[in-house]
């Protein structure tokens, strides 16, 4: 009998338990014959080895389990897998079925297969898979309608029924019957239809319904103390940020979603009430959504409202817009700006909200009037600028994260900014991970740090390079361009360093229009110089930060747009995003062409012949904290932010003699050098030590072989 297994073994082999070998013995899933003797139970090893490859929904079978196992560790990984095998039986049994239809009945397959972990009766029901195929599926419908009537939410009508085939029913419940919830926790319970959102819409055109899970979790925490009372999402979409409240473990009083989409708001509902909400509402909202007149009968009714709202879309209605103070008067408004409005008019006197906003209602010219807004119906207790990737693979978008707290007379602006270079995401939305010298592993990303210095009350250490501070906004708004800009970089530390150092200047200050003129010769080379190969200097050939650039042979006619021509010793300098430092002299024998991004520069000279200033240590010094500090605040717009001209011509640099100009040049290549000298030594020790590393491993092989000499 060595072709055959005992019950016990094929149980332990196949990770069910001996009850379920049973009943898929009565089911003729998986005959058993008798032992000749002693009558028992035997499973030819070849059945065996089939049915663990049709049911390998993890690495390793013997995680599968029943109703009576006390596994509790499902993995993400193992999730997946079950999610993958229900929707390729939901797909083959039921071919006609489009991609949302599938998901709305696994939807409600799976949470009544998670609601099955707490129900005896039910989890009884899907386990019944010895029954006929069309009592079974019957017996699973009603099981369906009885949790639905049993929830604490309300299902659309709609919702209310499974409507996929007796056959698909029958294939996913063979599926969920070796699967147990029932020891597993809330999150893990909650993640099988969290993975399940994230399969169907965030890889969909619904992908503006999904925030990124690090910087819902970011926001819920940010606002921890005072996750408390009632508490509502106006654009709750999948119910992310509902969920985070739910796994929380704060004392909340209520849950609320408010959502345009029927289905949306069915999700929010089954999300938050699989993730162990309490008191859970979702609320579905036509004809306009929470910005239309049915949100009207819950103002005033939150404490506390956490959103990422449609800010990339208008908003038309006239007659609604009217009803709008940041409406009135308009052809539309982006959907973002209303959002803010309404927002406020939801919470209750002294409530907060954290709420991710388009950055360019920060700082360009068209929201001044949202700016002003803000400034007289909220405290601002914090600004977050987001990475433009943040969103990515599904939107490129500056955004920020506004923290508010509605207050009748707002009474501070000093206000927290933060930046986040890093969210813990990749541009293709995977996790971005760092594995630290002891084997952990944590995000990659900014979002700790900031909330640490949020809940500590501190400012960066390094101010000129500071990712966050406090401040007091009002001291910036002298009224002269009345901006009220309220964006990180307007209001960074910097801006009072450098003027600091200026006013505290021994040698006197001149604007760099005074000490340059700029070249600002266009021509076109697809058609001025067509056929010739020109010396071309594009903004990826300027280094950030240290003035290295490069001239690249280049055939005229690939440029068709136009380009500045430069001379040997003139500065270029990259107005689009500045933060680069893009900043380089021009040290060849012959001049060339530059994107039209730069301002080309021509250092002035004086009646000698002598320049102004000497061109290599303007260079240095427009691509220092000096000069940043003074354009930091002007820099506007987003995706690509760049630097007006004019502002560039107001920068001031102190000028010093011609003898001390030297003697700080000397100093300056004299530092040059030595930093080339640790790099080179750096780079020899770095190749010393692989060599030593692959020594090492050779000796040891060596050795291992027996052939090395002790």
């Amino acid at each position: 009998m060595s072709n055959f297994a005992t019950l016990a073994e094929a149980s332990t082999y196949l990770g069910v338990s001996k009850g379920t070998l049973r009943n898929w013995d009565k089911a003729g899933k998986l005959k058993a014959i008798r032992h000749p003797v002693n009558d028992y139970r035997l499973y030819s090893l070849s059945d065996l080895r089939k049915l663990r490859a049709q049911l390998s929904l993890f690495e390793d079978s013997s995680q599968i389990t029943d109703e009576k196992s006390t596994s509790s560790t499902l993995t993400l990984r193992e999730v997946r897998k079950i999610l993958s095998r229900l929707h390729n039986a939901m797909r083959d049994t039921d071919a006609n079925s489009s991609l949302i239809a599938r998901f709305d009945e696994l939807s409600k397959l799976l949470s009544l297969a998670l609601y099955a972990s707490e129900h005896r009766h039910t989890r009884q029901v899907l386990n019944a898979i010895s029954e006929p195929r069309s009592t079974y599926a019957s017996n699973v419908r009603e099981a369906y309608r009885a949790f639905c009537r049993d929830v604490p939410f309300e299902h659309p009508p709609i919702f209310e029924e499974l409507h996929c085939s007796d056959t698909a029913i029958f294939e996913c419940g063979k599926i969920l019957s070796l699967v147990s919830f029932k020891n597993a926790q809330v999150d893990v319970k909650g993640l099988a239809y969290e993975e399940m959102i994230r399969r169907t819409f965030d890889k969909t055109d619904n992908q503006q319904f999904f925030t990124p899970s690090q910087i819902v979790s970011f926001m819920t925490e940010f606002y921890g103390d005072f996750i408390t009372g009632d508490i509502c999402d106006p654009a709750s979409g999948t119910g992310g940020f509902l969920v985070e409240v739910a796994k929380s473990g704060r004392q909340y009083s209520s849950l609320t979603g408010f959502e345009i989409d029927e289905r949306l708001s069915w999700v929010t509902g089954l999300n938050v009430y699989l993730h162990g909400g309490r008191n859970v509402r979702s609320i579905h909202l036509d004809n306009g959504g929470t910005l239309g007149r049915g949100a009207e009968e819950y103002f005033s009714a939150f404490d506390l409202i956490l959103t990422n709202p449609p800010f990339g879309s208008d908003y038309s209605d006239r007659d609604e817009l009217a009803r709008y103070t940041l409406g009135k008067n308009k052809a539309s408004r982006r959907r973002g700006i209303l959002f803010v409005e309404r927002c406020s008019q939801l919470l209750k006197p002294d409530g907060r909200m954290g709420i991710i906003i388009d950055e360019g209602v920060l700082n360009l010219p068209h929201a001044v009037d949202v700016r002003r807004y803000l400034l007289r119906h909220f405290s601002i207790d914090a600004i977050v600028s987001l990475p433009e990737t943040a969103f990515m693979p599904y939107a490129n978008v500056n955004a920020s994260i506004l923290f508010l707290q509605k207050r009748k007379t707002p009474d501070k602006q000093s206000v927290f900014f933060g930046r986040a270079g890093k969210v813990g995401r990749k541009t293709n939305g995977d996790n971005d991970l760092l594995f630290q010298a002891d084997g952990s592993v944590k995000l990659n990303s900014d979002l700790p740090e900031i909330l640490d210095a949020w809940s500590t009350r501190t400012n960066s250490e390094n101010r000129q390079d500071a990712r966050f501070y406090r401040t007091n906004i009002l001291k910036h708004f002298d009224g002269s361009r009345d901006s009220l800009r309220l964006d990180f970089r307007f209001h960074h530390p910097s801006r009072d360093h450098s003027i600091g150092k200026l006013e505290s200047s021994i040698w006197p200050l001149h604007f760099l229009s005074d000490l340059c003129e700029e070249r600002n010769i266009s021509v076109i080379p697809s058609k001025e110089l067509a056929d010739a190969i020109i010396l071309y200097t594009g903004l990826a050939h300027i280094q950030s930060r240290c003035g290295v650039a490069h001239q690249e042979p280049t055939l005229a006619n690939s440029l068709k747009s136009a380009v500045k021509q430069y001379e040997p010793q003139d500065i270029v300098f990259a107005r689009m995003r500045p933060n680069l430092r893009k900043v380089a002299l021009m040290d060849f024998s012959e001049g060339g062409y530059v994107s039209p991004e730069c301002v080309v520069l021509a250092v002035r000279r004086n009646g000698s012949g002598t320049w102004l200033i000497d061109p290599l240590v303007l260079s240095v010094v427009l691509r220092s904290d000096l000069v940043f500090g003074q354009i930091t605040h002007l820099v506007a717009g987003i995706g690509r932010p760049r630097l007006n001209v004019r502002d560039l011509r107001s920068v001031r640099i102190p000028v010093p003699p011609l003898d001390r100009q030297r003697e700080i040049r000397a100093a300056y290549e004299k530092a040059i050098e030595t930093s080339k000298t640790l790099r080179t030594q750096a780079i020899r020790f770095e190749r010393d030590a692989k060599k030593a590393e692959n020594l090492a491993v050779a000796s040891l092989a060596i050795r291992l072989a027996g052939n090395g000499v002790e």
